[in-house]
């Protein structure tokens, strides 16, 4: 089975990735991404920003979520059974968010794609929760985040 196969379509047109503009661990995780090679029509924008907040306005389910989202553009969804599209689009969070990030990079985050396949989602979850408990500690250890290039720019909504 291909690695499309399970879910893994190629990069929509758009695609916003929100992150924890305070975590350092979230910070290196968008200037990896950054480093990869981030497809044109990827863009990043703060957990901490008004479009953040218009997301979570038709999505309260996602106010103080503790995670990356990922949120494509509205799209008929074959997993909703034939129902109209959800209006704040494909909303990924957690592992599902992270996995389906790191496959599309070149670096050797891509085979993080292969997790699904040898453990269930609770259990990834299970340990996005375990890592997102401790980013504070974890990114301490990281280096001061660079700020972005004028070109890298580009790819930031907020």
């Amino acid at each position: 089975m291909r690695l499309m196969d399970r879910g893994h379509e190629p990069w929509p047109a758009r695609a916003i990735v929100y992150y924890d503009g305070d975590c350092a661990l979230c910070n290196w995780s968008v200037a990896r991404c950054l480093a990869q090679g981030v497809p044109s029509g990827v863009r990043f924008a703060p957990q901490s920003s008004e479009l953040f907040r218009r997301l979570v306005d038709l999505r309260p389910d996602l106010a103080g979520v503790d995670s990356m989202v990922i949120q494509s553009p509205p799209a008929d969804d074959p997993d909703r059974g034939g129902l109209p599209a959800d209006p704040a689009g494909r909303i990924r969070v957690r592992s599902e968010a992270v996995i389906w990030l790191a496959s599309r990079l070149r670096g050797p985050e891509r085979w993080l794609a292969l997790l699904p396949w040898m453990a269930p989602r609770a259990i990834l979850d299970w340990g996005y929760r375990q890592v997102a408990k401790n980013r504070r500690r974890v990114g301490r250890r990281l280096a001061e985040c660079p700020a972005p290039t004028p070109e890298q720019r580009r790819y930031f909504l907020a």
